[in-house]
């Protein structure tokens, strides 16, 4: 089982931590921490394990955010998204820092994903640069022990979900990953949305991306892994998305 990516954040608004909780564990990842001021931040950034910082630009009314960017950068070297009601002047003093991302109150989730694996893969890859709320991104990232594997949307054959988890299964290694999020999350917010209209559910537990579909039967889909159940439920989609007239 890969590890979760696991997530501090920095923020002083009760209403955005709960949302931001609740978007980041329904994508599976780990919420190391919470923290609301400076001093927690500083103890939590020296202490905690974690891949990824969400910190709020105004912390406590001030731009604080932007003192403990720097600081981030200077002594742990770890990713960080800015969070912040507003674009307003304070923006050249953040853009300095050189955040992986800039995304606006109330999170957007589909932004938030997009932004996280960014921030992943510019790490990984030793880039800077940042991420725009409506970019799209056709890879993800799972963690491994210390290492991350970028996996490709293109190359995901179909996904299957458990009890607590999704399968997302690798055609390029013929390996099964998994995240802790429902399928209907990962189809709808985690997959980009230039592949969505690729992916078909066959079951109420299984999607599969129809490039890889070999044969379908009356209750069957055949791809070259794996043979699935079609349900009743979910045929005429998928005769649709097949152009199959009868």
């Amino acid at each position: 089982m890969e590890n979760e990516i696991s997530i501090l954040i920095v923020e002083d608004e009760e209403i955005w931590i709960e949302q931001l909780h609740h978007i980041l564990t329904e994508f599976g990842y780990t919420v190391t921490k919470t923290v609301s001021n400076v001093e927690d931040a500083l103890v939590a950034l020296s202490g905690d394990e974690y891949d990824l910082v969400l910190l709020d630009i105004n912390l406590n009314g001030k731009k604080s955010g932007i003192e403990l960017a720097k600081i981030i950068n200077k002594l742990y070297v770890k990713p960080f998204i800015f969070l912040t009601a507003s674009l307003n002047h304070q923006m050249k003093d953040a853009a300095a820092t050189g955040p992986s991302a800039y995304l606006t109150k109330p999170v957007n989730p589909a932004s938030l994903y997009v932004a996280i694996q960014n921030a992943i893969n510019n790490f990984s890859n030793n880039k800077t640069g940042s991420v725009k709320e409506d970019d799209d991104f056709s890879s993800f990232f799972v963690k491994q022990g210390a290492r991350y594997k970028k996996i490709d949307w293109a190359e995901v054959a179909y996904l299957s979900a458990g009890k607590n988890y999704t399968s997302v299964f690798n055609a390029a290694d013929k390996t099964e990953y998994y995240i802790r999020s429902s399928l209907q999350k990962i189809l709808q917010y985690q997959v980009p949305k230039h592949l969505q209209k690729q992916f078909v559910q066959v079951n109420r537990s299984e999607a599969v991306k129809l490039s890889f579909i070999q044969e379908v039967t009356n209750d069957e889909l055949k791809t070259a892994f794996k043979s699935f159940v079609i349900s009743d439920t979910y045929s005429k989609e998928l005769k649709n998305k097949l152009n199959i007239l009868s």
